[in-house]
C-alpha cells in the first residue's frame, strides 16, 4: 500500500510539471518580446522628421501635435525661429507639461529641447521630459531651434505649448524700417508673409545650406526644386547640366568656403619703423611678412556692417634684422655707420573672428 502510495505521488507531480512547462516557456518569449521592443525605440530610422522655419515679428507659440491630446509617435520635428536682428526672443512652457518621464534621471525617450544658434557656438537647454514644465528661457540671440523627438512606445501625455515673444535691444528708428510681416497663424508651418529684399536678405544670413533656403521659400516643391536647381532656370542652361553630375558645383561647399575664409589670418607685409613706432633709426629688411587678421565679415557673418575681422589667438615671434641709429651729426661728420644685429618681436595672429558690434559681448 504504501509503495502505491508513492508511485501515486510522483505520477501526480509529473503531471503538474507538464502542464507547468509550456506555461514558463510562453511567458519567457513574451516578457523578451517587450524588452527588445522598447530596446529599439531609441532608433532614429523610422521616425517622421519636418522642419520649419518661423518668422517671429510679435507673440506667438510651438506645440506638439494634438496639444493638449497625447501627442503621437515616431516624431522628430524642429522649428527654426528667426527674430529680427537686434532682437532676443521670450520662451516659456505651458503648465500643462507632460512627456514620457525619464529613466535613470535622462530623457531617453521623449524630449524637447531648446538651443540657441549664433555663430561661434550653440547653446542648449534641456532636454526636458517628465511632468514639470521648464522655467521661462531668454535668447541672447535671434535665431532659436526647438526640437521635439517621440519614440515608438505610446504614452497618454499632453505633450507640450511653448510660448514666445519678442524682446527688443534695436532703436525704434531701425524697426520702424522693417517691412511689416504677418505671422503664420498655424505655428507648425512656415510662414508666407511678404517680405522686401532686404529683410529676405536677413533671414536668408540664418541658413547653412540650399535646402534650407529653397524649404523656407517653397515649403510644398522644395523637393523638386532641389532636384532640378541645375537642370531648369529662367535665363540660361548652366555648363553643368551638360556635365557629369559629380562635376556640379555644390553650393553649400562655396557658401561654407565664404564662411570659414572672409576672415582668416593672412600674410601681411609691415614697415618695422611703422609697428615698433621707431622715428631715430632704419632697419634691414625694412618690411616683414607677419601672420595678420583679414578680409572683411560681409557674408560669413550675420549683420555685416556692424562686424570687423579681430584677432582671436595672438602669439609673438621673434625675429632678427640690421638695426642702424644715426644720430643728429652722423651726415655732417661723415662717420661709419654702425649696424647691430637686433632681436625684434612681432605679434602674429594664429586665429581671426567676426566682432560685431551690435550684439553685447557674452
Amino acid at each position: 500500500m504504501r509503495s502505491a502510495a508513492v508511485i501515486w505521488r510522483a505520477a501526480r507531480l509529473l503531471a503538474l510539471s507538464l502542464v507547468c512547462l509550456p506555461l514558463v516557456g510562453a511567458r519567457g518569449p513574451q516578457v523578451r518580446a517587450d524588452k527588445s521592443s522598447r530596446a529599439t525605440n531609441t532608433r532614429r530610422d523610422d521616425l517622421f522628421r519636418q522642419e520649419e522655419v518661423v518668422m517671429v515679428t510679435a507673440g506667438g507659440q510651438i506645440q506638439s501635435p494634438r496639444y493638449p491630446n497625447a501627442y503621437p509617435r515616431n516624431l522628430l520635428l524642429s522649428w527654426k525661429l528667426l527674430a529680427p536682428p537686434f532682437t532676443r526672443v521670450l520662451m516659456e512652457f505651458d503648465g500643462r507639461f507632460g512627456l514620457e518621464e525619464p529613466e535613470n534621471n535622462m530623457c531617453k525617450h521623449d524630449f524637447v529641447e531648446v538651443a540657441e544658434i549664433s555663430e561661434s557656438s550653440t547653446i542648449t537647454w534641456g532636454p526636458w521630459c517628465g511632468r514639470k514644465a521648464p522655467s521661462p528661457i531668454t535668447s541672447k540671440n535671434n535665431i532659436i531651434r526647438i526640437t521635439f523627438k517621440s519614440d515608438d512606445f505610446f504614452v497618454a501625455k499632453p505633450g507640450f505649448k511653448l510660448c514666445y515673444s519678442l524682446l527688443v535691444d534695436a532703436p525704434p528708428s531701425y524697426l520702424n524700417n522693417l517691412e511689416t510681416v504677418t505671422v503664420a497663424s498655424d505655428p507648425v508651418s512656415a510662414s508666407n508673409a511678404p517680405l522686401s529684399a532686404d529683410a529676405l536678405d536677413d533671414i536668408i544670413a540664418g541658413f547653412s545650406t540650399v535646402e534650407e533656403v529653397l524649404r523656407h521659400l517653397n515649403p510644398q516643391t522644395w523637393r523638386k526644386d532641389l532636384s532640378s536647381i541645375y537642370t531648369q532656370t529662367h535665363q540660361y542652361i548652366p555648363r553643368s547640366y551638360y556635365a557629369n553630375r559629380a562635376n556640379k558645383l555644390d553650393l553649400d561647399r562655396l557658401h561654407e568656403d565664404v564662411r570659414l575664409y572672409s576672415c582668416t589670418p593672412r600674410n601681411f607685409s609691415i614697415n618695422l619703423r611703422e609697428e615698433l613706432k621707431v622715428t631715430n633709426a632704419v632697419f634691414f629688411p625694412r618690411c616683414l611678412l607677419v601672420k595678420r587678421c583679414g578680409g572683411n565679415c560681409a557674408c560669413g557673418t550675420e549683420h555685416w556692417n556692424s562686424c570687423t575681422c579681430s584677432p582671436a589667438k595672438t602669439v609673438s615671434k621673434l625675429h632678427e634684422v640690421l638695426k642702424f641709429s644715426p644720430g643728429p651729426n652722423f651726415y655732417k661728420r661723415k662717420i661709419k655707420a654702425r649696424w647691430v644685429l637686433e632681436e625684434i618681436n612681432l605679434q602674429h595672429h594664429e586665429q581671426c573672428e567676426c566682432v560685431c558690434h551690435s550684439q553685447p559681448p557674452r
